[in-house]
């Protein structure tokens, strides 16, 4: 035994020397020639592989969701520690992709700061300010253009900032790289937009027939600019609102995305606004509002939010609508190659097949501009006005310019989902008829004039209850406003308006709960709402037929009620029997185990609470919260 360990000794000190001769000779030899190695030996290195944003972004989404890093790895065919790289570097991307960098972008530019950092961000505001109307932009127009702000934010700079911009053609290269600027330039329906759009008519029939699509499962979509707090331009309150100083909020704007499809069923808007926590959604739920709500500095429609919309929002949408119509879920989707929207979004879901309109060809055959944007902000301001008329007439001090100024995005959101619900199944059937060949070919229920026509003229008869002196005429001018030129003054005055509410929204605000008193009190006040009705309504039969559906609509708040109740009379069950054993001692047996013996205390307040007598509390007040007092029930 002794002999054996001796051995292994001798053997271990051996390999010891071996290694520590090689290591010297290493450090003090100089190298020998190199030695090749069989090609089958060598192990071929991988090729660096360029990931853009939109793939980051998907991953990170991923991760957030619960996936973990292996399987997301597993998933995309990338090392664990690429994986966690790109999630360390959430922040950044994020940042990245609301700096309008596009989504196929593959490298994360630093972020500048100073005037020129903020000149490029008016910029890229002017750009699309002018893209949405239509006006073909020019190197010359756009390097221009970012001189003029240059020089107004120099002046505004500290005294010794002394860098120079010549806006040159490097930096022009740049710029468009930064922010994917590859077609700036825009022109209206060309000559051959007739034809394209025939032929794009033929194509998308022999689609139709070749797939089977039902007209329940053929889509549109289209976004429209919305002057929310706009009023005609001969009207006081427009005047005065054009008298203040800083941004006009006459000119203040919402993206609203409409949909459809052929047999007349709308989908949910889509909002999209600068502010995304505005004061005025003060305890409300995002969730619950009657549309979809997004937010974007520019309030514009980006190709990031268009996907979000459709995957995120439409797709389930559109997945339930089919399954309550007992149809297969296999959707065809119509949109325009607006620049907001992606061309690779057809690839994103396999139950959704997108189809874009021929360029130049929207006014001619994109069914959502064919009257259903026209009649939906046509009622968007008939609701309005009718608002303003209830509120005046509720509260006697109270003016239209009042109400006006009182008027906030909340508002807006509620009318503007009224107003969506006002445009008639035949309106949305009928703007399909330029745009297939089946399905519509004998319908003839909507006259996208005359519609439009009747709404505007009872818009006017409401303004006349303010003698605000408009015509068709001012309404149909109102309508169909273009967004004007935006100022550099007002590309400032938006962006500070931008980061005073960004502050604004980490503000933390108790959220809004129902309560047994509050509920209670309410339908008490709704009971006597519907005693008044009863005592004026002489039809017996018509007044119970409205009192049946008051309660039938308000269903759900009286189930909120009854568990709320149950609730409260639980707790106060469970003072009553609390019972207070000693731990010595054993519980009692028979009959009368379990019940307590206390004292039952109600205050002057009607307020109670119960003690064993140990307990009895001398000198002090006793209350009970709200949820634990016991109301009647509602009639």
């Amino acid at each position: 035994m002794l002999c054996d360990t001796s051995s292994n000794l001798t053997h271990l000190l051996n390999v010891s020397f071996s290694l520590v001769i090689d290591l010297i000779l290493c450090c003090f030899l100089p190298p020998g020639p190199k030695r090749t190695k069989s090609t089958a030996n060598v192990v071929s290195k991988r090729p660096r592989r360029v990931i853009d944003l939109e793939t980051k972004l998907k991953m990170i989404k991923d991760y957030e969701g619960g996936k973990p890093v292996m399987a997301i790895a597993r998933q995309s065919g990338m090392s664990h520690s690429t994986i966690a790289t790109i999630l360390k570097n959430k922040n950044k991307v994020t940042e990245a992709v609301k700096g309008s960098a596009s989504l196929k972008a593959t490298r994360l530019t630093k972020v500048r700061e100073g005037p020129i950092s903020d000149m490029e961000k008016l910029l890229m505001a002017w750009i699309e300010d002018k893209t949405q109307k239509g006006i073909p932009l020019s190197t010359m127009m756009i390097t221009a253009k970012a001189r003029s702000l240059f020089a107004m934010l120099k002046e505004k700079a500290r005294p010794d900032y002394d860098v120079e911009f010549t806006a040159s053609s490097g930096w022009f290269r740049r710029f468009k790289n930064r922010h994917s600027l590859h077609n700036v330039k825009l022109s209206g329906e060309s000559p051959t937009a007739d034809k394209a759009a025939e032929e794009f008519v033929e194509t998308l029939d022999k689609l139709i027939v070749e797939e089977n699509y039902l007209p329940e499962q053929i889509f549109n979509m289209d976004e429209t600019t919305l002057f929310w707090k706009r009023m005609p331009e001969r009207t006081f309150i427009h005047k005065e609102a054009k008298s203040m100083p800083g941004f006009k909020s006459f000119k203040d704007r919402i993206t609203v995305l409409l949909g459809g499809n052929v047999t007349g069923y709308k989908l949910k808007p889509f909002v999209i606004w600068h502010n995304e926590n505005p004061r005025a959604f003060k305890h409300i739920n995002k969730h619950t509002l009657p549309v979809y709500y997004r937010s974007n500095k520019k309030s514009r429609m980006t190709q990031l939010l268009f996907q979000d919309a459709l995957l995120n929002c439409y797709a389930s949408e559109m997945e339930k609508y089919c399954l309550e119509n007992n149809i297969s879920f296999k959707i065809l989707l119509i949109v325009d190659n607006a620049p907001g929207h992606p061309s690779f979004i057809g690839d994103l879901h396999p139950n959704i097949k997108v189809v874009f309109l021929p360029p130049n060809t929207t006014s001619l055959i994109q069914p959502m501009d064919q009257g259903v944007i026209a009649a939906f902000k046509a009622y968007y301001l008939k609701r309005i006005f009718a608002q303003a008329i209830v509120a005046t007439e509720e509260d006697a001090e109270k003016t239209l310019l009042q109400f006006w100024k009182d008027y906030n995005i909340y508002d807006c959101l509620k009318n503007l989902a009224w107003a969506w619900s006002d445009v008639t199944k035949e309106c949305m059937n009928g703007i399909w008829k330029k745009t297939l060949k089946r399905f519509v070919r004998d319908f003839q229920g909507f006259v996208k004039d005359e519609e439009v026509a009747k709404i505007n003229k009872a818009v006017v008869e409401m303004a006349d209850t303010f003698n605000l002196g408009v015509d068709e005429d001012d309404i149909e001018e109102l309508l169909e406003v273009v967004p004007e030129e935006l100022t550099n003054e007002e590309l400032l005055e938006l962006e500070r308006i931008a980061e005073e509410e960004a502050r604004e929204e980490k503000e933390e605000e108790s959220p809004k709960k129902f309560t047994v008193k509050g509920l209670a009190e309410a339908f008490a006040e709704l009971n006597k709402l519907l005693k008044k009705f009863e005592n004026m309504d002489p039809n017996t039969e018509r007044f119970s037929l409205i009192e049946r559906n008051v309660h039938g609509a308000l269903s759900a708040y009286k189930q909120i009620y009854d568990e709320k109740k149950k609730q409260a009379k639980q707790t106060t069950m469970d003072i009553f029997l609390k019972r207070v054993t000693p731990p010595q001692e054993e519980p009692q047996a028979g009959p009368s185990a379990g019940i307590p013996e206390c004292i039952v205390i109600i205050g002057d307040d009607s307020s109670m609470c119960a003690y064993s007598p140990e307990d009895l509390p001398v000198g002090e007040d006793v209350k009970m919260e709200d949820s634990d007092i016991d109301y009647p029930d509602p009639v």
